[in-house]
């Protein structure tokens, strides 16, 4: 490439650098709270307003040193596309330069958030497929909506080795065809189904909890108690509500208006309302896919999909890759043989479940946790007699949990070892199918306790090229013999 193309993010950039900061801030603040309620019920009218006035004086010049650097580091960084790289240099005071080489990375996507729609930007996204180095090169830009798709249509075409002229005014791209494209009754299944059990036990948990809220501040109101503290109390409770909450409605609307086609050897997905994604993803690209339960989607037979692939999953938002929305086995079966051939032989396997000796290879940590579970309470009875009956009921509820759990887990947790793919079966309650192909396994790790060496039982770990969050694969407990046929597959890829 001669010409070097030089430029700069979007200014809107310093608008969402704020607000991650002024989000930081408002987690700080509550840290002396109860300091700040004691001060506002003990203080006069006069110190009141005085502190009003230097603590506002205080956030506005927090707030202008915090715009001032903000728009020195977007005004001193710069974005290249020379020799076949991508280079981001910041020449501030602490000086970086970070180099993409093009064939480094794996995708480009684009994506927008609320802010983005009104101010009609659009964040590209370069995930690298490197393991090592993904968290610290993966690049985010901010661009006009128009100019972020001109520039992801030239990256593109020049990862294909293809002459682009980043000049050209590329056309919308407006797919007519789409292989799979969701109503409103799609997405409302997927939402009912994708609600989490524990998030709903969370809500039962707050509305229980605020009913006792609500007689306690009856009560401190009828006898002239401060209900300052109180409302503090409501406020937390009113954000672990609001957060539980989220975790049952995003399902209805995270995946609004979801599209996916495959054209040749790449997948385009497209979804959001409140945050617009545009996925272009190479098959080659994928190391596994997974398909989820939740509790109440197995007692259907219903499954989602997602995808492990190089590149993406480093951000907190993408530690899943959003493949398909919950529907009935055999329908996801032919969504996969549509749209990703390469796994419809591996979904085809039949899981088992762990050998019935696995009872015996937890003895060990069976032991270990009896153990502590009996010295806390008898340290707890000791120092709280007057707590004693209700320190052996808890250990009693907690015991009782863990075993069901450990019970839960025995049902569910399986594993198959084919031909040309691995199934690796892990939950609880709900349930994951992880399938892997032998050929984009880095390596595996086996281990296993002296009970499990007596029944030749063995756990490990599969370690894929990919995000943090997906990089390691638990295998539960399968025979020696498996393991070794695992091995060998690696071998002979």
């Amino acid at each position: 490439m001669e010409n070097k193309i030089r430029f700069r993010n979007h200014i809107s950039v310093i608008l969402e650098q704020l607000g991650a900061t002024f989000g930081i801030l408002f987690v700080l603040s509550f840290t002396n709270i109860d300091d700040v309620i004691d001060y506002i019920e003990k203080g006069s009218s006069e110190e009141l307003s005085l502190t009003v006035y230097i603590g506002g004086g205080v956030i506005l010049a927090v707030f202008l040193l915090i715009f001032l650097y903000q728009w020195i580091i977007w005004s001193k960084t710069y974005i290249s596309i020379c020799d076949n790289s991508i280079v981001i240099e910041r020449n501030t005071w602490n000086k970086k330069k970070n180099t993409i080489g093009l064939k480094n990375i794996s995708n480009v996507n684009t994506e927008q958030n609320l802010l983005e729609m009104l101010l009609g930007t659009c964040k590209v996204k370069l995930d690298t497929n490197s393991m090592s180095t993904s968290d610290k090169t993966d690049v985010k830009i901010i661009l006009k909506k128009a100019e972020a798709e001109q520039f992801r249509l030239y990256v593109m075409k020049l990862m294909q080795g293809q002459e682009g002229d980043f000049e050209e005014k590329y056309s919308k791209e407006d797919k007519d065809h789409w292989a799979i494209q969701t109503n409103m009754g799609d997405i409302f299944t997927h939402g009912l189904f994708s609600v989490n059990l524990l998030s709903v036990l969370v809500v039962i948990g707050c509305v229980v909890g605020a009913a006792g809220m609500v007689l306690q501040v009856i009560h401190s109101v009828s006898v002239g108690e401060s209900i300052v503290k109180m409302l503090l109390s409501v406020l937390m409770l009113i954000a672990i509500f609001s957060s539980a909450i989220w975790n049952i409605v995003k399902g209805f609307i995270q995946y609004y208006d979801f599209k996916i086609d495959r054209n040749e050897n790449k997948l385009y997905i497209r979804y959001g309302i409140l945050k617009k994604v545009n996925y272009t993803i190479p098959a080659e690209k994928i190391s596994a896919l997974k398909l989820k339960q939740t509790f109440f989607a197995r007692l259907t037979g219903r499954y989602t999909a997602e995808i492990i692939n190089i590149g993406m999953g480093d951000d907190a938002a993408e530690t899943q890759s959003f493949f398909l929305p919950y529907c009935k086995r055999n329908q996801m079966e032919e969504r996969i043989r549509l749209l990703l051939p390469e796994f419809y032989e591996a979904v085809q396997m039949q899981t088992v479940r762990q050998p019935i000796a696995t009872w015996i290879a937890w003895i060990w940590p069976a032991v270990l946790f009896a153990l502590f579970l009996v010295a806390g309470a008898l340290l707890s009875v000791y120092y709280f007699p007057e707590f004693q009956k209700e320190i052996i009921l808890g250990v009693l509820i907690f015991s009782i949990w863990m075993i069901l759990l450990v019970l839960a887990y025995f049902l569910t947790a399986g594993s198959t070892v084919g031909v040309s793919h691995m199934a690796i079966v892990n939950g609880y309650f709900g349930r994951t199918i992880c399938y892997i192909s032998y050929k984009d396994i880095q390596y595996v790790e086996f281990s296993q306790n002296i009970f499990a060496r007596v029944v030749k039982l063995q756990k490990g770990e599969v370690h894929l090229l990919a995000s943090t969050a997906n990089r390691k694969q638990e295998i539960p407990y399968i025979s020696m013999e498996n393991g070794e046929t695992i091995k060998k597959r690696l071998l002979n890829r």
